[in-house]
């Protein structure tokens, strides 16, 4: 997990600000004059020009459009307040495997548009918060709540305990259709990486699975293409 949290772009940036324009500490950019950062200089946040190669090195990527914004530290909630604190209706999203930085960047941003109340993923099996995710996601990294958790399996019980039935996203024989389907008041939604899918352990103890019915030649959909159609049935 990064001491400092960094995220880059205008588009992302401009959506903090709207949003939560306390998380930023500060800005870097090579920019003199830039919309964004007139709308910055309203909230009072230090502005520091650097070189354009100081902001790649920053975030090890050139797609920061020449704007860089430190975040005060990222926090995530206990996984114990979290679920006591759930509402009577409430879906969750579970990313199990997801390593690539663009695919986890749009399901987060998929998941904030369709209302999700909480993102798991794992501390080992998943790609962190990068400014590559926070790009993807357009900010929404920044308004999801996030569950960072050491074990996937263990932590799909404790949503079951506390009244949530898990779902798995799967093609197999025993998936049911969402066409058919009706998500339950409380959703564990769980979604594996492409190719790899959800880690067998899952599968095993989830309530049951679902699937996306496709129609073309092609089986199969981008994860994060599959987690909006999902989300958005889920959400009825």
């Amino acid at each position: 997990m990064n001491e400092e949290p960094l995220i880059m772009g205008k588009n992302c940036l401009s959506e903090v600000l709207k949003t939560n324009p306390k998380s930023i500490q500060k800005i870097f950019t090579s920019k003199e004059d830039d919309p964004v950062l007139k709308k910055a200089k309203g909230f009072n946040i230090p502005i520091q020009f650097v070189p354009k190669a100081r902001l790649t090195a920053m975030v090890n990527s050139e797609s920061h459009q020449g704007v860089v914004a430190k975040l005060r530290e990222r926090t995530y909630p206990e996984l114990r307040p979290f679920l006591r604190t759930s509402k009577e209706k409430s879906l969750i999203l579970m990313c199990d495997g997801i390593t690539d930085p663009q695919n986890f960047g749009a399901i987060l941003r998929a998941a904030e548009c369709f209302g999700v109340d909480g993102v798991v993923f794992s501390k080992n099996r998943s790609v962190e918060i990068t400014p590559v995710v926070t790009k993807a996601s357009v900010g929404a990294s920044e308004l999801v709540p996030l569950l960072r958790v050491s074990n996937l399996a263990e932590t799909m019980n404790q949503f079951q305990k506390a009244g949530f039935t898990a779902i798995v996203a799967d093609v197999g024989e025993h998936s049911k259709s969402i066409d058919t389907f009706t998500f339950p008041d409380k959703t564990l939604l769980i979604l594996g990486a492409e190719g790899r899918g959800v880690q067998p352990l899952l599968k095993k103890k989830a309530d049951c699975c679902v699937e996306i019915p496709l129609k073309g030649q092609i089986d199969s959909l981008n994860v994060s293409q599959a987690a909006s159609i999902l989300l958005f049935k889920a959400r009825g």
